[in-house]
């Protein structure tokens, strides 16, 4: 049975793409840096001999290649950068916009409340509504629910479900 071909991935919004490049190179960062530390020649602070001996292979060329792998992430993200939207001219348009979205907001949040009085309403009223049929299957006992044939009655009434 043949693999399904893997499906693209999602588009994303410009600035999650971004944060994911930014996140691609901090960790290209920190696993170079630890590499670098961990295969890099000995290196004589005093004068003293070493103690190890030489790697052997070449941690220049590695070096280089850790290089240009950063490059084309950084330039990655520039290019990601390169497409944000611009910022808006002045502080006036920002407090323009600030104060339509809080009106937005405001006949939001009246919106909400009147369905959630709305929704209140209505649970109140089931809720008076199955308190009264509570009630009543329990003042009629057992055998009126089995008379009215509901499993419940003929369960009470010792009868088999479906009998």
């Amino acid at each position: 049975m043949a693999a399904l071909p893997a499906a693209p991935p999602p588009p994303v919004d410009l600035v999650t793409a971004l944060q994911e490049q930014l996140a691609r190179i901090n960790a290209m960062l920190f696993n170079y840096l630890g590499a670098l530390q961990r295969d890099a020649p000995a290196q004589s602070v005093k004068g003293e001999a070493l103690v190890s001996a030489p790697k052997t292979y070449d941690v220049q060329a590695q070096t280089e290649l850790m290089a240009s792998d950063l490059m084309a992430g950084l330039k990655d993200a520039e290019r990601l950068i390169q497409q944000l939207p611009e910022t808006s001219d002045g502080e006036a348009e920002e407090v323009a916009q600030a104060v339509v979205l809080l009106q937005q907001n405001a006949e939001a949040s009246q919106e909400l409340r009147r369905e959630l009085a709305a929704a209140s309403t209505k649970l109140g009223l089931l809720q008076d509504a199955h308190g009264v049929l509570a009630e009543a299957a329990l003042c009629q006992g057992p055998a009126a629910a089995a008379a009215a044939g509901g499993p419940a009655g003929r369960a009470a009434a010792g009868q088999q479900p479906g009998s």
